[in-house]
């Protein structure tokens, strides 16, 4: 039977595993003819390349010294590289990319969604995503199934331990999705949501100096133990990069972001501003 392909999990174990090895100074091909084993299947272990079982997990530990609650820990995540979320089996029909993205979010430590015209879907009220997504050409009978599906992921927001900044362009919350009052609801949830600890909103004025962020939206996913990935939505599908050459220009443009955008409280006032407008 196949192997399954890989995920964030096993990107995030095999990456502490290669941090072990590290310590103890060996390569790759040492460690590998120890235990009887080809150069490339302990190197594709270690980059997530392949998923990697609980009795291989053993093994490495057993040559890297590792004993106790850290052994139980780490071959406890070998045995849980499939276990399933509700992106995995909720929601027949739900776009492919879209599950993929719930599953990236769920591992993430850190997550930088930069939108230019859209409030970030982490961020929107179901009204508002609803005028968006019918006002797309999304057939009805898949609008609420998708509604389900991002409400969902927006429980993200409150796992212990994920800091979201979401990055957004002023023409966004002066849009008229909806009309005037989905967006003052919108607005104002925006508002409420980056008062939370965990959550941190930032605008980039209209008529900010040009900067990359202009090509277009995407969201930068960081692990604590793996290296990032982006996410670029296209027109009905959605590519994700995880190579640093690919990253890195999104990584450079969001520093130029963040130097063009205005800071919190700046946001939490214009944000006000345009409240008041539309009352």
């Amino acid at each position: 039977m196949p192997r399954k392909k890989p995920g964030v999990r096993a990107r995030g174990l095999g990456a502490e595993l290669a941090a072990l090895r590290s310590t103890t100074g060996r390569t790759v091909t040492d460690i590998a003819s120890a235990l009887g084993w080809s150069k490339s299947t302990l190197s594709r272990l270690e980059n997530g390349l392949r998923n990697i079982e609980p009795e291989e997990v053993s093994a490495l530990l057993a040559v890297y010294g590792v004993k106790g609650v850290e052994r139980d820990r780490l071959i406890g995540m070998s045995k849980n590289l499939d276990e399933p979320g509700w992106w995995a089996v909720g929601l027949p029909g739900l776009p492919s990319e879209s599950a993929t993205l719930a599953s990236y979010e769920s591992e993430a430590s850190r997550l930088i969604s930069w939108e230019p015209l859209l409030v970030p879907g982490l961020l929107q009220t179901m009204e508002y995503t609803r005028a968006f997504m019918l006002g797309d050409g999304i057939a009805l009978d898949q609008v609420e199934m998708r509604l389900m599906a991002r409400l969902r992921r927006q429980q993200v927001l409150k796992r212990a331990g994920l800091e979201f900044l979401g990055v957004i362009g002023e023409a966004a919350l002066r849009s008229g999705v909806g009309g005037p009052d989905v967006m003052y609801a919108q607005l104002k949830h925006i508002r409420e949501r980056s008062k939370e600890r965990s959550v941190s909103v930032r605008v980039v004025p209209s008529d900010s100096p040009a900067h990359p962020g202009m090509v277009g939206g995407f969201m930068l996913l960081e692990f604590p133990t793996a290296r990032p990935v982006v996410h670029v939505e296209l027109a009905r599908t959605a590519v994700f990069l995880d190579e640093a050459p690919m990253t890195g220009p999104y990584q450079e443009a969001f520093e130029r972001l963040d130097a063009v955008a205005l800071s919190a409280r700046e946001s939490q006032q214009l944000i006000s501003g345009l409240m008041r407008e539309l009352r």
